[in-house]
């Protein structure tokens, strides 16, 4: 069964499974998180945008880091109060009462709370008990005692909860082990496609040479055996984004057909039942960024591949540089056709391709 993003995560084993808790659990582990803290946003009220990369947007964020205190993995603190108006609701709130030393009246919407006055506020709301308040998407004034106040929690990760499911988490380790391998990486990260898509990885990971290209790296974890539809929704991405090489890391593996379709697609593929396996295989996959380089277009290879994909590789060979439309003048094929050719030529690592202005050159790596 296929669990919604948005839905609680049920049993512990739901975390290891869960591609949202990997890679946010990842990032504490990776030292990037350590304490969480909302900003106000005039319409939602409060708002953790560093959760809203992992979840369904900023309404699922909270739910999903209290599912997460549940299992221990977290801890929350009161660290404000947030007034809302108790006649729609808002949280769009300007003006602020008096402090005990008569300070002015400013926009404070979030209040700082300590000691006793955070275990007051343990409960969903608490009534105010100063006036001077106006909303501002009603436009209702806030009497005495009318404005509600609303928690504002802080998060901060446990390390002890953490620690008890830590060889079950697979992304901080894969990071660590890149790092080592001389690489940078962003998770979850980004690359731009042909299209224009930002399309999203689970890891994304660079060499100190920009023009180098880049490591895409998905996860999946299921319950058994991954079908077709993983190894295909990485290739649409994979396609349009064109990364130096891409890797779809599994747990605990693939069918065979999904296997079959990654080979086709040529997506490297690292099966494993266990985190502290996967680096042996990493190791034959994703050498060191200095020897990460194209592979050569020789006279042997060029035997090596299909007729199809030699006629567009031997055009570009003779070319030197050139766009889809001029080698497909030379092959008498279709711009389309050849464009997706030259496409996975470039995957293949025989070719690359740069952009120079709305232009897209493919030439032979050398």
């Amino acid at each position: 069964m296929i669990r919604a993003e948005g839905t609680p995560i049920r049993g512990m084993e739901g975390l290891f499974r869960d591609r949202r808790v990997q890679l946010f659990l990842g990032k504490f582990l990776s030292g990037e998180l350590n304490r969480l803290t909302p900003i106000f946003d005039p319409q939602l009220g409060y708002r953790y945008p560093e959760v809203e990369a992992f979840v369904d947007g900023p309404d699922a964020a909270e739910a999903f880091l209290l599912d997460l205190e549940r299992r221990g993995l977290l801890v929350r603190e009161p660290c404000g109060l947030l007034v809302c108006c108790p006649r729609c609701g808002s949280c769009n709130i300007e003006g602020a009462p008096p402090d005990q030393k008569g300070s002015p009246r400013g926009d404070h919407r979030v209040n700082p709370v300590s000691g006793a006055e955070g275990e007051k506020a343990r409960g969903d709301e608490l009534a105010s008990t100063e006036g001077g308040w106006l909303c501002r998407d009603c436009g209702s004034p806030i009497g005495d005692g009318e404005g509600r106040f609303r928690r504002v929690f802080c998060f901060q990760f446990s390390e002890e909860g953490i620690g008890r499911i830590a060889d079950r988490l697979v992304v901080a380790p894969v990071r660590e082990f890149l790092g080592k391998r001389g690489y940078r990486t962003v998770s979850p990260g980004s690359l731009v496609g042909e299209s224009e898509v930002l399309h999203s990885f689970d890891i994304v990971a660079y060499s100190d040479d920009p023009g180098e290209g880049a490591l895409a790296i998905d996860f999946v974890v299921s319950d058994g055996p991954a079908g077709e539809e993983k190894v295909i929704a990485m290739f649409a991405k994979v396609f349009d984004t064109d990364p130096l090489r891409s890797v779809l890391i599994a747990f605990p593996g693939l069918t065979e057909n999904a296997r079959r379709l990654s080979e086709q697609y040529r997506i490297a593929v690292v099966e494993s039942g266990d985190v502290g396996s996967i680096f042996k295989k990493l190791m034959k996959i994703i050498p060191p960024p200095e020897e990460a380089m194209m592979e050569t277009l020789d006279v042997m290879t060029l035997l090596s591949l299909p007729d199809h994909l030699r006629r567009t590789a031997t055009v570009v060979s003779g070319l030197g540089r050139g766009t889809a439309e001029e080698i497909s003048d030379r092959t008498s094929r279709a711009r389309a056709v050849e464009s997706g050719y030259l496409n996975q030529l470039v995957r293949m690592g025989y070719l690359k391709k740069e952009k120079r202005g709305r232009e897209v050159l493919f030439s032979v790596s050398s």
